[in-house]
């Protein structure tokens, strides 16, 4: 594949995760069942439609009051009512599930399907009420929180779904950590500095690519990346704006912190 480095070039911004104001693109949030990081207040906050997995419901319960958005008076669980739970159900405490049925989150009970991850059902779900949805959801920035951390293989499929939904913009968000797939050609990455970074990394979990960066510590000069070869880890956030040119997608990675209360 020839190197491509004259593309249009893609914006991909997570200033609105501590900016205050409006956000400009449509966000969708996934919740699935691993620690949700704190910035999840931020991302409910400015998300058209919440869907989560199973499981993810006790998290969602149980982790509000850790939130910094909790510090304001009086919020419950009850103010944070998911639009969708799906899943098998299996993972899901009886009380929690009860206690936003009855507030009206929408119950979808894919106990009959057991060859999908809970993000590749929630992603699924989610790319489903974009096209019925089309006015309101069309173009949604997808961020999944609680999809980084614990197993090793639950990671792995976590990236690997990343690679079967390529053409969407989806970011996996956890453990300290945020990652996104970056297609072939150009992309303008502008992170929230506040949060993210400085480490940062880009590899390539399938083909070799060939990248060429600036706004980084040590910028990739058409640089072959491959496994088994170079990856781009342990990098630095120099810049308020990076550009990345690649002839094959990448992965994105940078360092995610906790907002200041």
């Amino acid at each position: 594949m020839p190197y491509v480095a004259h593309t249009p070039q893609r914006l991909l911004s997570n200033r609105f995760l501590t900016s205050v104001g409006g956000l400009e693109q449509r966000l969708v949030l996934l919740i699935l069942n691993f620690r949700l990081p704190p910035v999840t207040s931020a991302l409910w906050k400015h998300a058209h439609l919440k869907v989560v997995a199973d499981g993810g419901a006790n998290q969602l319960y149980d982790s509000i009051t850790s939130w910094p958005i909790h510090k304001l008076p009086k919020l419950t669980p009850a103010d944070f009512v998911p639009d969708i739970i799906k899943g098998d159900l299996d993972s899901i405490r009886p009380e929690v599930l009860d206690f936003y049925k009855q507030l009206g989150s929408r119950i979808v009970d894919l106990s009959n399907d057991q060859d999908t991850t809970d993000l590749q059902k929630c992603i699924e779900c989610t790319l489903h009420q974009i096209t019925e949805n089309h006015a309101r959801l069309d173009g949604a920035s997808i961020f999944a929180v609680g999809a980084l951390g614990g197993r090793m293989d639950h990671v792995l499929s976590s990236l690997n779904t990343l690679y079967k939904h390529e053409g969407h913009k989806i970011v996996l968000c956890g453990d300290g950590n945020m990652v996104r797939l970056l297609p072939a050609g150009r992309s303008l990455l502008v992170p929230d500095r506040s949060i993210e970074g400085p480490a940062c990394g880009l590899v390539t979990m399938g083909a070799p690519a060939t990248a060429s960066s600036t706004g980084l510590k040590w910028n990739l000069d058409k640089t072959r990346l491959e496994v088994g070869g170079l990856q781009s880890t342990s990098n630095i956030i120099v810049d308020d704006h990076i550009v990345i040119d690649t002839d094959y997608p990448l992965l994105w990675m940078t360092e995610l912190h906790d907002p200041v209360a």
